[in-house]
């Protein structure tokens, strides 16, 4: 944890309700993201903590309400394209490019995105891929690569356009039990590093141990937040402790 004292958010909501046709999955939303905090969000299949990770990173668009990221109103439809490139997103999914190697992912992103040349998009792509560890791995394709090393190319292709901000959204829940540990370690080092960071995910081990304020939805609003002892050890709302005996039982 990064014990980050309040200043001027990164990120900031207010007001945010969302519907996808009849069903509200947000309601009211406010919430704020300090620089280089770790912001985690736990809740049932449902509650509305993707939708609201998702919102941020501008990947869907909030109903009502204003949404500020890096000072870019992404409620303004004009401007919303300005956050580009200074957010990473890592999905469940690792999404990569199965005829191109590691290495390959990375650099495509950095010459797409950040218009670098070949020679300097390898060094990039190199060196970040030593950054998650696999720097001996960068000539493997994902065929030949386990699931968590997939989900630690993703990252690298994430953070190789050095991103302000990074999201993850539930980015162990497609792995193998014993693959999960090399992915979180992963993200806890972007926390040592002072990443401002905002984590959908199950892992109540990484939520306690690395989060500096976990947020609770339930039902499209947030029940609770606070720090993680106190969201784990004595939380205040009967649904919280409901979700957390639940799941930490299981």
């Amino acid at each position: 944890m990064n014990g980050v004292a309040a200043g001027k958010a990164v990120i900031n909501l207010t007001g945010v309700s969302k519907s996808f046709g009849e069903t509200q999955v947000l309601r009211d939303i406010n919430l704020d993201v300090q620089p280089g905090e770790v912001l985690v969000l736990i809740g049932a299949s449902g509650s509305g903590k993707s939708t609201v990770l998702r919102i941020m990173a501008g990947l869907e668009t909030a109903d009502a309400g204003e949404v500020w990221v890096n000072n870019v109103p992404l409620h303004d439809a004009r401007r919303s394209k300005e956050i580009r490139g200074h957010v990473g997103m890592v999905f469940q999914q690792f999404n990569l490019f199965p005829h191109k190697s590691a290495l390959g992912n990375v650099t495509l992103a950095l010459i797409k995105a950040r218009k670098m040349s070949a020679a300097d998009a390898r060094k990039r792509a190199m060196e970040t891929l030593d950054r998650v560890g696999l720097a001996d791995r960068a000539e493997h394709y994902p065929g030949q690569l386990s699931g968590g090393q997939q989900q630690r190319v993703a990252i690298a292709r994430a953070l190789a356009v050095e991103p302000g901000i990074m999201f993850f959204d539930e980015a162990t829940s497609a792995l193998d039990p014993e693959l999960v540990g090399e992915v979180t370690e992963v993200m806890r080092g972007l926390a040592r590093d002072g990443m401002t960071m905002v984590v959908v995910t199950h892992e109540m081990g990484f939520a306690r141990k690395t989060a500096d304020r976990v947020v609770f939805m339930d039902k499209g609003v947030i029940a609770e937040q606070g720090a993680p002892e106190q969201m784990f050890v004595n939380p205040g709302n009967e649904r919280t402790r409901q979700f957390l005996h639940r799941v930490l039982d299981h």
